[in-house]
């Protein structure tokens, strides 16, 4: 279904790409510290292109994000300046990971665009997680999620995922989200399962792949397509180059009925103890 109108918000999918990342790290630290030392613990710049096909012309971004620890909360802050579909805008993002024993810790994230149409009015995003088995290995979680774009298009989210730490420093993760957008009471699924290898200070290798239903997406200025599958494979690395810094990149492949885009990231980050 293809639908003219000014633009409705298309941030949706990396963001939430984005946050699972966040959640991720403040989960590592979560777990890698007994006695956490307070301050700075992660800083990173970055910038991606993309490309795409047909006449959409480039995606190009780049950005600061960081991780600071206060007591047992772990907050992470995103500032991002970006052009898609021929339009400029900017991102900032809040988030707070609060330790509340040891088999439980929650996270809440809020973040917003300067009225870009691919970006948020705003979007809240609240999870809570749960560390099973004898060594904690085990964690699910259960989060809640709600998007509003700058036309009022809207995205109320709910999420299942599962991640488990095993042996040979394998991490394998999967998630479902059940998501209804408006208007028109659309709702859609989709799905996500990832596999990491390797360890902090040294090598880490991330493979992941989407794939189920998306509410609605913008294609430029005037035109608003909705209701569509799409898929999208990332293949990631991390690379430490001294004990507390390092190189990050990620190729990317998604696809839709419309389009097909190609990304490349390259970060740099630092780590504090």
């Amino acid at each position: 279904m293809t639908t003219p109108l000014t633009t409705r918000s298309n941030r949706a999918s990396r963001a939430r790409f984005w946050l699972a990342c966040w959640i991720g790290s403040a989960s590592t630290l979560v777990g890698a510290q007994s006695t956490p030392t307070p301050g700075l613990q992660q800083a990173e710049m970055y910038t991606t292109q993309d490309s795409l096909s047909g006449n959409y012309g480039s995606w190009r971004e780049v950005g600061v994000r960081g991780l600071y620890r206060v007591g047992p909360q772990l907050w992470s802050g995103e500032l991002a300046s970006m052009e898609r579909f021929n339009e400029k805008g900017n991102y900032l993002g809040l988030g707070n990971t609060l330790v509340f024993d040891p088999h439980w810790f929650g996270s809440l994230s809020v973040g917003a665009g300067d009225s870009a149409a691919y970006l948020p009015r705003y979007r809240v995003d609240g999870f809570i997680h749960r560390k099973w088995l004898s060594d904690l290995s085990l964690i699910t979680s259960l989060g809640l999620g709600h998007y509003r774009s700058p036309l009022d298009y809207t995205d109320d989210k709910l999420s299942l995922g599962v991640t488990a730490y095993l042996p040979a420093t394998w991490v394998l993760q999967a998630e479902a989200r059940i998501n209804r957008s408006n208007p028109g009471r659309i709702d859609t699924q989709q799905y996500f399962v990832a596999a990491t290898w390797g360890q902090a200070g040294q090598t880490r290798l991330t493979g992941r792949h989407g794939w189920g239903e998306e509410g609605y997406q913008t294609l430029g200025s005037d035109t608003l397509v909705s209701r569509f599958s799409s898929h999208q494979t990332t293949l990631s690395a991390q690379h430490w180059l001294g004990p507390d810094w390092g190189l990050k990149g990620r190729i990317e492949n998604y696809k839709n009925p419309f389009y097909k885009r190609d990304g490349l990231y390259i970060g740099v980050f630092k780590e504090w103890p």
